[in-house]
């Protein structure tokens, strides 16, 4: 765990990074993905400043990597931050990663013209409930059987109203659907393999 941590933060180092989430997911991450074919295909839906998906594209040169998020501002608690110098941060971080795809939509919009199957897909959106539910929804739709759905901040409580955090949507969703099984739940994410 700590030598992904500490290869993630040193991988990082001399990128742009306003706010720095995901080094203690690291470890979580390479031994999920190490199982998936070399070169799988991931899908993130949110991605910030990129941070996961470079962490991603170094550790899994064949993977091919794309990134949807419109760099938009919400209530998720980034008031102060300014979401188009995000999304230069994210165009800056990215340039050495010809493995990785920006895809510049609304994760509705992004699955409403997909037509691929993903093998990994890392859902990192819009926090609130009914929009995690639809990710989910979406996302369950084009994963592969045998792929791997990352629900990040499970354990969020940043909405006052338990129903409006992620957590509440996750579970109504696996409420919804059968074939599935949880590999693994950290303090902040949820895995879930499609059977």
């Amino acid at each position: 765990i700590k030598i992904e941590k500490r290869f993630f933060l040193k991988l990082i180092s001399n990128l742009k990074i306003s706010s720095e989430f995901f080094s203690s997911n690291a470890y979580n991450f390479i031994t999920v993905l190490s199982k998936q074919p070399v070169n799988f295909k991931y899908l993130e839906i949110g991605s910030f400043e990129g941070g996961s998906a470079i962490y991603v594209s170094t550790r899994f040169k064949d993977a091919e990597i794309h990134c949807v998020d419109n760099w938009q501002k919400t209530e998720d608690g980034y008031a102060d931050l300014n979401f188009e110098n995000i999304e230069k941060n994210f165009d800056f971080n990215i340039t050495n990663h010809k493995n990785i795809l920006k895809i510049r939509k609304s994760s509705d919009d992004f699955f409403k013209t997909n037509n691929i199957n993903y093998h990994v897909i890392y859902i990192d959106g819009y926090h609130k409930s009914d929009q995690v539910f639809k990710d989910c929804v979406n996302s369950w739709n084009f994963l592969r059987k045998n792929g791997i759905m990352i629900c990040d901040d499970y354990v969020w409580s940043h909405y006052k109203e338990i129903k409006k955090n992620p957590c509440f949507a996750i579970n109504m969703f696996l409420k919804t659907i059968k074939n599935y099984k949880i590999l693994k739940v950290s303090k902040s994410q949820i895995f879930i393999r499609k059977i």
